[in-house]
């Protein structure tokens, strides 16, 4: 069998976890000295609720002991793994995994075992996570499911908005003065994700055209390839994310939708507040409903 890992930077919801197996291999959030695991000793809404009362959680990468504990479990069952990593260029998880793994791949010759830079993550990483499952699912062989993974990364389009600018500027995605300035004028980051970084691509008066040019790049960007699951990511604000999905399903005719709550890890930097959107840009050869 092959078993799919993921960490917690990827978004993942009821759809994945009662339908598939699926590992998930915690990354750190520091919170007044003390490290919790994330998905596992803490959750995003106790994250949220430290933040809204004044703490800015720090973050860190996988552990050694996580990630040993989660191929030491594929190992004993006899699986083969592809683990699905956060983007190089925004953790250390990537490169400090792979040192592990190819240090298992030396012990265990007869075992396939991937590690692949995502170059993103949240609900991103999701919906290619989705795929991958699915894929497995139905046979397919261990370098073509890691083709096709390394296939959607190059197609997986991100864009999403930030409630909240002074979280960005805590966190340095841009500067105290931007981020208390942006949030008395009203307005609004819009981000994307290019070469495995968060880019902040312009500055939108109001959250009502930064909604509206959120949907016209969707429709866009879906225009070779609409009969596809988009997924919708939110920051503790699930009526932004179910209004952005109707609008969606309006404007790309014969698409589906499945919606995620971000991982508590990008939620310490991003926020309270926002909503993303995440969609392939050209289809894969193996793609399934």
């Amino acid at each position: 069998m092959i078993k799919l890992i993921v960490d917690s930077a990827c978004d993942i919801n009821s759809e994945i976890t009662d339908n598939y197996d699926i590992e998930v291999i915690p990354l750190n959030i520091t919170i007044d000295g003390v490290s919790y695991l994330d998905g596992i000793d803490i959750d995003i809404d106790t994250v949220y609720k430290h933040m809204k009362n004044g703490k800015v959680p720090k973050t860190s990468q996988v552990s050694f002991e996580s990630v040993s504990k989660a191929i030491d479990k594929c190992i004993s069952n006899n699986d083969d793994f592809i683990y699905l990593a956060f983007s190089s260029k925004l953790s250390c998880t990537y490169d400090f995994a792979k040192k592990i793994i190819d240090e298992y791949k030396k012990k265990y010759t007869e075992r396939k075992m991937a590690i692949i830079d995502s170059k993103g993550g949240a609900g991103g990483n999701g919906l290619i996570a989705l795929q991958a499952l699915k894929m497995i699912k139905r046979n397919l062989p261990f370098e073509t499911i890691v083709n096709q993974i390394q296939f959607m990364i190059d197609h997986i389009v991100y864009y999403f908005t930030i409630t909240d600018l002074e979280w960005l500027s805590k966190g340095g995605r841009i500067n105290k003065t931007m981020g208390h300035v942006g949030n008395v004028l009203n307005i609004k980051p819009y981000l994307t994700v290019k070469d495995g970084k968060m880019v902040v691509t312009k500055m939108i008066h109001g959250s009502k055209k930064t909604i509206q040019t959120l949907i016209k790049d969707v429709k866009i960007g879906t225009e070779k390839f609409s009969n596809q699951i988009i997924a919708i990511s939110h920051a503790d604000d699930l009526n932004a994310a179910l209004n952005v999905e109707q609008k969606i399903k309006e404007a790309v005719v014969g698409c589906k939708t499945t919606i995620f709550e971000i991982s508590a890890v990008l939620g310490s930097h991003l926020g309270i507040g926002g909503v993303a959107v995440f969609f392939l840009n050209e289809k894969p050869k193996f793609y399934e409903w």
